[in-house]
């Protein structure tokens, strides 16, 4: 169906007489907005600046798991470090002796930083931008100030730059890989994940709902902060884990799942 400016006005001012001219409205300019091209350059499609200039990256790398068939994982935990949740999280990793890697938001390295003093060198801190958009909707130069904050905040509260990146909502775009790339970033995304909506009802249910998921090399979504759906698998933490050691499982930081003596030692077994 083809919609016109024109159609686009009309039912929105329908929205004025009544709820379903709202309606009409909403849904008219979402397909006006479908069908209408996005300016290539300063837009969340671009893959260059603004100004055209060259970018300073000639590549980047997007993953959602490692390679190779050796029965390694990576836990990784999304949107902290908060106070209520995050040390629990590194308690039930303490406990079981497990690494993971956490994608941290700069708002909350600012104010709660402190709670992965001890987490250098034992687990892996990486880049969730600062404020949390969605990445998908911004230009070069926001996602850029997003990612640099970030990277420059937890290079100052932990001494070690970040060399990983996942946006939020995994939503990216032309102008958030390219500002990535600049930063030096690998963009991570995942293959498995803590889906707590499907378990509701029976919350143990997420311990064989994320096994099933799991293959050699996945990349595992949960999160340390957020909604209280997501305590299920906080809650869950350790359980989840004996049950991945039980299918011969290990774990790993993403760096690590994803180096390439990893893979080379995966070959080498099976040359």
């Amino acid at each position: 169906m083809e919609v016109t400016r024109r159609q686009a006005l009309t039912a929105a001012a329908g929205a004025a007489v009544g709820a379903a001219g709202a309606v009409g409205a909403v849904r008219l300019v979402e397909r006006l907005d479908e069908n209408t091209p996005l300016p290539f350059y300063g837009s969340p499609v671009s893959a260059v600046r603004p100004d055209r200039s060259t970018p300073s990256a000639a590549a980047t790398s997007v993953v959602w798991a490692g390679a190779g068939d050796q029965r390694r994982v990576a836990l990784t935990f999304d949107d902290g470090p908060h106070p209520d949740w995050t040390p629990r999280v590194l308690a039930a990793l303490e406990a079981e002796d497990v690494p993971a890697t956490f994608f941290c938001l700069g708002r909350n390295v600012r104010d709660h930083g402190a709670l992965h003093r001890d987490s250098v060198g034992r687990h892996e801190l990486a880049n969730h931008t600062f404020e949390h958009p969605d990445l998908g909707r911004l230009d070069w130069s926001r996602c850029t100030d997003e990612i640099t904050r970030t990277t420059r905040l937890m290079t100052e509260t932990y001494g070690v730059a970040p060399t990983l990146f996942r946006p939020p909502y995994g939503h990216v775009g032309g102008a958030s890989l390219l500002a990535a790339a600049e930063s030096s970033l690998t963009t991570v995304l995942w293959s498995a994940q803590a889906r707590e909506d499907l378990v509701a009802s029976h919350p143990d249910g997420i311990v064989e709902d994320i096994a099933s998921q799991v293959r050699p090399g996945s990349i595992v979504l949960a999160h340390d902060t957020g909604s209280d759906d997501r305590l299920i698998t906080i809650d869950r933490l350790a359980a989840i884990i004996r049950r991945l050691r039980d299918d011969g499982y290990t774990f790993a930081t993403v760096s690590d799942l994803l180096a390439p003596s990893s893979a080379q030692a995966t070959a080498a077994s099976h040359g």
